[in-house]
Order: C-alpha cells, then structure tokens, then sequence
C-alpha cells in the first residue's frame, strides 16, 4: 500500500479524474468480454464528467469515495441503497487504475465504503460481476464476498456472478 494513500469524497473537481480511471481500467477488464467499442460507448455515457456530478457524485444517498496516492485519483467506488429492502446496499462500482492493481487501493475503497453502509445502518453489501472479469471475481472472493449466485445479464447478454457479504 502507498504511504501517500487517501480515501475520500468525492467532489466536482474529480469528475474529468474518474473518467480517466473509468476509461483504463474499464478497457484494461472488459475490452475481450464485451470489446473495445461497447467499453467506449460506456465510458462516453456513463462516465462524462457533467452527469456524474449530477447523478452520482453530488447525490448523498450514494456515496462516492476516490483513492488518491499525492493527491492522484487513481480508484473510485460508488455505493447505492436497494431500492427494495431498508437493509441492504450495493457496491454499485468500483475501479482502481491498473497501474495500481495489487497495491491495497480497492481495499482500501471498499474499506470506507462498507463503514459509511455499517454507519448507515445497512446490514448486507451486495455487488454484481461479469463471470468473465476474473479480476473482478478474485477481488470480491478476497474481500469477502461469498453466497455466489450465477445469473444473466440481459443488456450485455452475459453471465453475472451476485455475491453478498455483511459491511465489516
């Protein structure tokens, strides 16, 4: 883990530095699964800098933390509450830049992410995976995530894995 290392919220100014860190790690994970153009479609809908401020880093029913390492965004998560059950959150999405892949950064992400739903009042964290991002599934086995269940995704037409596991 870096010594320089911070977990924080997530502001305005870091919209345009979560859509770098979007953009490789999105590329680095899925351009063999879903390939390369799909990867840029989402990155231009999902991650342009005006509409995540707008829908998801100034919304305070979601957080959304970045990891710096001297003050560098290089991972971010996003954290919403089910809609459905008082209870339960979901790890909505969580990338570290490949360039620190290994070195404690999405731990560290999640760490923070599951004390502010345990601070909440939530007691089961779930999260949805590819069943090919095997980046992915070694990371939320790590971590904790057990209780594995197989299912599809029908707007990528893919095979997701849904784990669960208790905030802390």
């Amino acid at each position: 883990m870096h010594d320089s290392l911070s977990v924080r919220g997530a502001g305005g100014d870091d919209a345009r530095a979560v859509q770098r860190v979007a953009d490789a790690a999105c590329h680095a994970v899925y351009d063999d699964i879903l390939g390369p153009g799909v990867v840029d479609d989402i990155i231009v809908n999902w991650y342009d800098p005006d509409r995540l401020v707008a829908d998801d880093i100034e919304p305070d029913a979601r957080p959304f933390l970045v990891a710096a390492v001297d003050d560098a965004v290089v991972g971010f998560v996003e954290g919403v509450p089910d809609d459905d059950e008082a209870d339960v959150a979901h790890l909505y999405r969580i990338y570290v830049h490949p360039d620190y892949w290994g070195d404690g950064v999405g731990r560290a992400l999640l760490d923070r992410l599951e004390a502010v739903f345990r601070d909440r009042g939530f007691d089961r964290l779930r999260v949805s995976v590819f069943a090919e991002n095997d980046v992915g599934v070694r990371f939320y086995e790590s971590v904790g995530f057990g209780d594995r269940r197989t299912a599809t995704d029908e707007q990528f037409d893919t095979e997701r894995y849904e784990y669960e596991k208790s905030p802390g």
